[in-house]
């Protein structure tokens, strides 16, 4: 296995931070952004896994990383790609595209070039009454056989608001005058999960985030 450095190409970084400055500044013209502080991890790259329940997360996710500083590639479905409009942002914000198990292989290769990658396990906006139960919907093996193969630590991710901002099945956001849409996430640092079982792995990332989730209704919660 090749071994990880510290932080990816410094120029490509900058472009990408550039491109996630200006999705945080328009993002925050229609919504408020509660992201917390950058999480404490011992060792980069690491693996951000998130609920999915808006269009808007993708956005929210760049004006995370904007603020935080922190140089993320998330993963996004492959046919938001072709899409115009949204394909061009997808490829400056240099998304990952998925159209298979190939993108995991893609990710444990941009992760030794230093990047951190985000996943959204649920790999598709779910339905509110598949999440309602728990906060989560039912979620694909991948990021477990990812953070496995890779050895890389997991920080999980709950974000709430995003459904209401940018419901299911619309085009565009709400968009209102008179209030901006109040946006939050809350973490927790899961760190390198051990075994050999993906399931397993991704059982105990799924449960973090579900914390996270239910963390963004409690505002004396933290998880770092």
């Amino acid at each position: 296995m090749r071994e990880f450095l510290n932080s990816p190409d410094p120029t490509e970084a900058a472009a990408l931070a550039g491109v996630h400055r200006r999705v945080a500044r328009g993002l925050g013209l229609l919504a408020t952004l509660d992201v917390g502080v950058r999480p404490e991890v011992s060792e980069e790259p690491v693996i951000l896994a998130a609920n999915h329940r808006s269009m808007a997360d993708l956005f929210l996710a760049a004006a995370i990383f904007s603020e935080w500083g922190w140089p993320i590639r998330p993963l996004v479905a492959g046919s938001y790609f072709d899409r115009p409009g949204i394909g061009g942002l997808l490829r400056r914000l240099r998304c990952i595209p998925v159209h298979g198990s190939e993108a995991l292989d893609i990710a444990a290769e941009v992760m030794a070039d230093g990047w951190s990658v985000a996943v959204m396990p649920e790999g598709r906006v779910v339905p509110e009454a598949e999440w309602a139960p728990t906060g989560v919907g039912t979620a694909r093996p991948g990021v477990g056989r990812l953070a496995l193969a890779t050895g890389r630590p997991v920080v999980a991710i709950g974000v709430s608001g995003t459904e209401r901002f940018w419901p299911r099945g619309r085009n565009l956001p709400r968009i209102s005058p008179w209030r901006r849409f109040p946006l939050r996430i809350r973490h927790e640092v899961l760190g390198v999960m051990v075994g050999d079982q993906p399931s397993v792995a991704l059982e105990e990332i799924m449960a973090g985030i579900t914390r996270c989730i239910a963390a963004t209704e409690s505002p004396s919660e933290l998880f770092d």
